[in-house]
């Protein structure tokens, strides 16, 4: 018997759904097991419903279609809100499939019973719930409105006897192939003509862009360099798109994060030029930049600190290329000028002090990692100095929570990286605080075969907030962890790991952990006044 679970899988299946994340129920989710499998998709048994997000959330922005959540009833739904708001805030596509009672009992019974739509409405793009009309269109509708402009998640409930009954053949999805239209820019639209004309009458035009770009795919990636080649001036990357345009390449001129460090630079700019930025990734509200700024995005820019004096809404790779044919050549910026901003980003990564110094993590770590290697921060101030440091050589090829700033989301999103691109190294830099919250994942990566690196900045204090302490002139409290040993911790969970505290003593681990084939966790003791 065809059952509505096989037409949802069937679904899931033809948008090229590979895994579904979650911690099932004892309802619909064991329906979707067992009708998923059936068509080839895993099912990944997660550790806890906000790591199936996380890691749901970089499938589907390192694979450009929905990743897939799945939770049970009531309190397995509620968990995973977390997760919905961090794939909202980093406009990550997803679908959030929760168990449901079956109308009957939800009407009869009040136990574990939450109005799961309305838990979610104000955190997802929009929510359904799934009837026997219509089902196949309702979920594709759902996984469209995932990708629609700003990406980012969407709820489907699965009432269970919804899921359990019979669906008649014609019910099932029929693939049919779908073409993507936004706006179309040609030669001679008045849009393009006006923010090229912005462009030619610049001296030194400086370009910013966001993750818009990455998210529309390799089509629109290869247009940006393009078109950053042909106007030959500095490239910001935003925090979400480093890597989309190399950051050892010539032109690039490291993160941008809208900080007065910048301003070494940017302020011998003369216009802005935003190219697939959404404003969630600008992270000073005080803008501090007196320079006209023009857009180009497939989606208009309705809030954040800037107001765009030539705002061009257009498909992103169809436009670059035509804006690409548009512009010239700009040679007005000093080349010693950009040299010399790297240099003073580059000199932190060699810092003199005692003991093993954040800096010279990332700096290890980064000579380490091929060039196709997959990195993925946490929130802290670990996180911080990283942004500012890591040199990015791959779209797609850095994860962090920019949007929400959460903390404990790099362990899980390694592992969606690494199930994504398995046969690239991927590494998860993690501080104490982010890694206690989510040990479990350890387990997830040992039961999966996922041989990723995790290197724990362990300093036994929630650093960041302990600055922000001793800033205001306050005594630091409520930021101390006690000594705890992970290198212990992991080999119980079955990796592989150590301590280390010197340069060297990391420089062998990462050598040894990155070619072992093996999940590995490197304990890294590292010295806070490093940070300051």
């Amino acid at each position: 018997m065809t059952t509505y679970a096989d037409v949802v899988a069937s679904t899931l299946k033809d948008a090229g759904i590979e895994y579904i994340f979650g911690v099932p129920g004892s309802l619909s989710s064991v329906e979707l097991i067992e009708a998923a499998s059936k068509q080839g998709i895993r099912y990944i048994l997660c550790s806890n419903e906000s790591s199936a997000a996380v890691m749901a959330g970089v499938y589907g922005v390192m694979r450009n279609r929905p990743g897939v959540v799945s939770t049970g009833v009531g309190p397995g739904a509620a968990a995973a809100l977390h997760g919905a708001v961090q794939l909202m805030l980093e406009r990550a596509p997803a679908l959030f499939l929760t168990d449901r009672f079956t109308d009957a009992d939800y009407l009869r019974l009040p136990r574990q019973r939450i109005d799961q739509p309305a838990l979610f409405g104000p955190t997802t793009k929009g929510t359904f719930t799934l009837s026997t009309i219509d089902t196949a269109l309702t979920l594709q509708r759902a996984i469209d409105l995932s990708l629609e402009g700003r990406q980012g998640p969407v709820h489907v409930d699965l009432p269970y006897d919804v899921m359990l009954a019979e669906a008649p053949e014609a019910d099932m999805p029929r693939q049919a192939s779908r073409e993507r239209f936004v706006g179309s820019l040609g030669p001679d639209s008045p849009g393009l003509q006006a923010l090229a004309d912005a462009i030619e009458s610049a001296s030194r035009p400086a370009v910013v862009v966001g993750f818009q770009v990455n998210r529309h795919g390799g089509g629109a990636e290869s247009a940006f360099i393009n078109f950053a080649e042909k106007l030959g001036v500095p490239v910001f990357n935003s925090m979400a798109a480093k890597g989309t345009m190399p950051e050892n390449h010539p032109l690039a001129a490291g993160t941008f994060r809208g900080v007065p460090s910048e301003r070494a630079l940017l302020d011998h700019a003369d216009l802005l030029v935003m190219i697939g930025l959404d404003p969630i990734e600008i992270f000073n509200s005080n803008w501090q930049y007196k320079v006209p700024v023009v857009t180009l995005d497939e989606v208009p820019v309705t809030e954040g600190p800037y107001r765009p004096a030539v705002e061009v809404v257009a498909d992103i790779e169809q436009g670059l290329r035509a804006l690409t044919n548009a512009v010239t050549p700009h040679a007005g910026w000093n080349r010693e000028d950009l040299d010399a901003y790297r240099q003073q980003r580059e000199t932190a990564l060699n810092p003199e002090g005692a003991g093993l110094l954040p800096g010279a993590v990332i700096r290890i770590t980064r000579e380490r990692l091929s060039d196709n290697g997959v990195l993925t921060v946490d929130a802290g101030q670990h996180k911080v100095v990283t942004t500012d440091l890591w040199e990015s050589r791959l779209p797609r090829g850095f994860h962090t929570s920019s949007g929400l700033g959460s903390m404990a989301i790099a362990l899980p999103a390694a592992l969606g990286a690494k199930l994504v691109e398995p046969d690239a190294p991927v590494v998860c830099f993690t501080g104490d605080g982010g890694l206690l919250m989510r040990v479990g994942d350890l387990e997830t990566a040992v039961r999966e075969n996922l041989p990723i690196v995790v290197v724990v900045f362990n300093d036994r204090k929630l650093n960041m907030i302990k600055l922000q302490q001793l800033r205001r002139g306050y005594d630091p409290k409520g930021t101390s962890f006690a000594e705890t040993d992970f290198a212990q911790v992991a080999k119980g969970f079955g990796f592989e790991s150590i301590r280390v505290d010197t340069e060297a003593a990391l420089d062998a681990a990462l050598e040894h952990a990155l070619a072992s084939g093996h999940p590995w966790l490197i304990d890294a003791q590292v010295n806070p006044d490093g940070y300051t």
